[in-house]
Parts: structure tokens; sequence; C-alpha cells
């Protein structure tokens, strides 16, 4: 059986990393088979801007290090709806039940708008 869950959408940071959400996997748990996250811009954004940078899992249950991978990321211009498709990046991290999965953002440089960020996870049970 397949599971999904995502953080719901957090302020980022500038460019210090900064906790999404905790993700805490079904009981049934064995291994996670893909991950994605994004960032979009806040309501405020007035210039053209990408918002780019990195996103991490880290679990105290698991070891999942090194799990760093690039943020799908969105040209933005001015305020405004942003329509982007979030890419699923193949994964095969071996898991238990009840683990706890922390998910964190870092951006690449400093936003002029209050940007937010989501993070998923795909999981087999």
């Amino acid at each position: 059986m397949t599971f999904a869950d995502c953080t719901s959408a957090t302020a980022t940071g500038d460019t210090t990393e900064t906790l999404m959400g905790t993700i805490t996997l079904s009981s049934k748990a064995k291994r996670i088979t893909g991950v994605w996250a994004y960032a979009m811009g806040g309501a405020t954004l007035t210039i053209a801007e990408a918002a780019t940078g990195i996103f991490r899992l880290q679990s105290d249950s698991v070891d999942m290090s090194p799990s760093k991978f690039p943020l799908d990321w969105e040209a933005i211009l001015t305020s405004g709806a942003v329509a982007g498709q979030t890419h699923i990046i193949p994964v095969d991290i071996p898991v238990v039940g009840l683990a706890q999965i922390n998910c964190y953002i870092t951006m690449d440089m400093a936003q002029t708008s209050a940007f937010k960020g989501r993070v998923g996870i795909i999981y087999e049970g």
C-alpha cells in the first residue's frame, strides 16, 4: 500500500534552515519512495524573483543522512497566483512505522516577501 503526506504551507526563512513541519509516518511504513518540496511567493512580492533553495529530511528514529534535495523553483513576477508542477524525486529510504520526519527548507537568497514552502513524502507500508 502507498501512502502520502505533506506539511502545511509554512513561512520560509531567508537563507537559514527553517522547519516546515514534522510528518509522522503510518505504523505500517517500510520505506520512503518519493519526496518533493516547493516554495511560493507571498502576497507582498513586487519584483520578479526566483524561489530557489534546498530541502532536507531528518529523523531521530531513522538514519536518513545525507538527505538534501533541490527545491522545486518557481519564477515569480509580482504578486498573484503562481502555477507550477511538483516534481517527485524517487528515493529508497528504509523507515520504521511511526517514524517522525522533520522537513526543512533553506532558501538560496534573501527574499523580498514572505515566501511559504511545503514538503511531501510518499511511502510504502
